[in-house]
């Protein structure tokens, strides 16, 4: 979200390593934690499924099609959203859904937020 936000195009390379990086970590997801289990912990949603939703919400904010492809994951997506409410699910993600369409940091923002920004990436 950082390129979003400070309008800076993401070099190929990088976008490359990092969904490379976001395949291994979601086949991760699926076969040591999923598995064949309808959530995370067992039968019941439980706060694993609500963070690991959130998490995933993230790259489906900057426009990544994470559960594209991956049926066990999409369906375990389903579930979570099910069990939590259509309506306080959208809710909750509304804002990171929404944030590859907000504008740029302006100049100022921009400045003062960069030394914060390079420090955390």
């Amino acid at each position: 979200m950082f390129p979003v936000f400070l309008g800076e195009p993401v070099s190929p390379q990088t976008l490359a390593a990092t969904l490379a990086e976001l395949d291994v970590n979601l086949q991760l997801l699926e076969d040591e934690f999923l598995q064949n289990k309808a959530f995370l912990a067992g039968p019941h949603i439980s706060l694993a499924d609500l963070v690991a939703i959130t998490e995933l919400m993230h790259p489906v904010g900057a426009g990544c099609q994470v559960f594209e492809g991956r049926p066990k994951l999409a369906a375990w997506r389903n579930r979570v959203e099910a069990a939590v409410g259509e309506d306080l699910f959208r809710e909750a993600h509304e804002i990171i859904l929404k944030a590859k369409d907000c504008p740029p940091a302006d100049p100022t923002t921009k400045q003062k937020l960069m030394p914060r920004i390079l420090a955390i990436i």
